[in-house]
C-alpha cells in the first residue's frame, strides 16, 4: 500500500508555560535547539482564564535573549488591545 502524506511541512511551537521560569531563556533556546521553529507564549490576566502566567515585561526581556525567533502570544486576557502596544 502507498501513504499519502500532507505536501505541508510542520513548524512545532512549544509553550513555555510549562517550563522552569527562572530559566525562561535559556529553556525557550533549549526548545529551539531541539527543533522548534517559534515559542508559543500563554498570557494569561487571571481574569478571561483564572491563571496568571506572564505579560510584556517578561516577553520583552525574553526578546532580547531571543531576538530573531518568531514569538506566537495567545492572549488569554479579558482586553487584550490593553496589553500590546499600537
Amino acid at each position: 500500500s502507498t501513504m499519502t502524506y500532507h505536501c505541508c511541512p510542520a513548524k512545532i511551537g512549544p509553550s513555555v508555560l510549562d517550563c522552569d521560569m527562572a530559566n525562561l531563556a535559556a529553556e525557550g533556546k533549549r526548545a529551539l535547539a531541539a527543533g522548534a521553529r517559534y515559542l508559543h507564549l500563554d498570557v494569561m490576566d487571571g481574569h478571561f482564564v483564572p491563571n496568571i502566567s506572564f505579560g510584556p515585561y517578561v516577553i520583552e526581556c525574553l526578546r532580547r535573549h531571543i531576538p530573531d525567533v518568531f514569538f506566537d502570544c495567545h492572549m488569554m486576557t479579558a482586553e487584550p488591545e490593553n496589553w500590546v502596544e499600537k
